[in-house]
């Protein structure tokens, strides 16, 4: 898909949560029908989020788990999965159940939790209307020197094409890797940017 430039998203603050938690509770149960990810490139991300055997994990807007399996390949401590859709959870929990793996229903926003390692925002970032809102909040759960990273396994071009459509009410447009890291580097270390036909992510580590 192309981007479509006469959409018009929302604007950043105007996602609403309970609009976003709807729309995925109605996809749920077919989300795993409808949506690939190329494993390899889920590796990829892995391996640049720096997930190290013993850490703890957070997967923020974890959905029904894409990237949760390859996380728990690297035999973490822990992977915490947090969604805003209860629907979502439940797919996740029957997927990884036995697994050190858990699942919690939440506003990632509102989520206490804290001292974590590594927090993964992958294949969600557009749906996140405050984006300075999220930054701070995960600077907040990780440990001192935690690394986050926001991805896609595809293409800027891509993501941003598939949400002018039915998802365009529940997301915002997706910016240059460089433009949308701005706002992180306020509070961390940006050190990886990938912004190519193949994969989108930046990353860094917290101050």
């Amino acid at each position: 898909m192309n981007h479509n430039p006469s959409h018009t998203y929302p604007a950043g603050g105007s996602i609403r949560t309970e609009e976003v938690q709807a729309y995925f509770d109605a996809r749920a149960a077919h989300w795993d029908e409808n949506c690939r990810h190329d494993p390899q490139k889920l590796a990829a991300i892995v391996t640049l989020a720096q997930v190290k055997e013993g850490c703890r994990v957070l997967d923020i807007a974890c959905g029904t788990g894409a990237i949760t399996g390859e996380l728990l390949a690297r035999r973490p401590a822990e992977v915490v999965g947090v969604d805003l859709s209860a629907n979502m959870i439940a797919q996740a929990r029957l997927k990884f159940a036995g697994t050190t793996a858990r699942f919690v229903t939440s506003d990632i926003l509102q989520f206490t939790e804290t001292g974590f390692d590594v927090a993964v925002v992958y294949s969600a970032y557009p749906h996140f209307g405050d984006k300075a809102a999220l930054a701070r909040q995960v600077y907040g759960l990780l440990r001192p020197g935690g690394r986050f990273i926001v991805a896609h396994s595809e293409s800027r071009q891509t993501i941003n094409g598939r949400h002018s459509g039915s998802a365009g009410a529940v997301s915002t447009g997706l910016g240059p890797a460089y433009q949308e890291a701005q706002v992180w580097q306020k509070l961390f270390a940006v050190d990886l940017l990938g912004d190519n036909d193949d994969i989108y992510f930046f990353s860094g580590v917290k101050r």
